[in-house]
């Protein structure tokens, strides 16, 4: 797993996870926040290693239906459960527009 190592302030050092894979997908994931999520939350950092458990704190019902309204096709607990990356590019592939 690769880290990186932010400074902020003197003697801070937080560490974070890679987000590499989120970052080729930042405009799939700008277009979840704002039409799935809106404005309940919108996440500050989402590493490679996230899931939407970790980018949605509500019920996972209610954004499961929100998926689908927005996407067209339903999503289920397993596919909740991998890397939110692999989640945004499986929504933009399967869409109905």
């Amino acid at each position: 797993m690769l880290t990186q190592r932010y400074q902020a302030g003197e003697g801070t050092l937080a560490e974070f996870s890679s987000n590499t894979e989120m970052q080729k997908v930042a405009a799939l994931a700008e277009e979840f926040y704002v039409s799935v999520l809106r404005d309940d939350e919108e996440p500050l950092f989402v590493s490679d290693e996230a899931t939407l458990f970790d980018v949605w704190s509500g019920d996972m019902n209610e954004v499961l239906n929100r998926c689908k309204q927005r996407y067209g096709v339903p999503v289920s607990l397993d596919d909740a459960r991998q890397p939110f990356w692999k989640l945004l590019l499986m929504l933009n592939s399967r869409r109905i527009t």
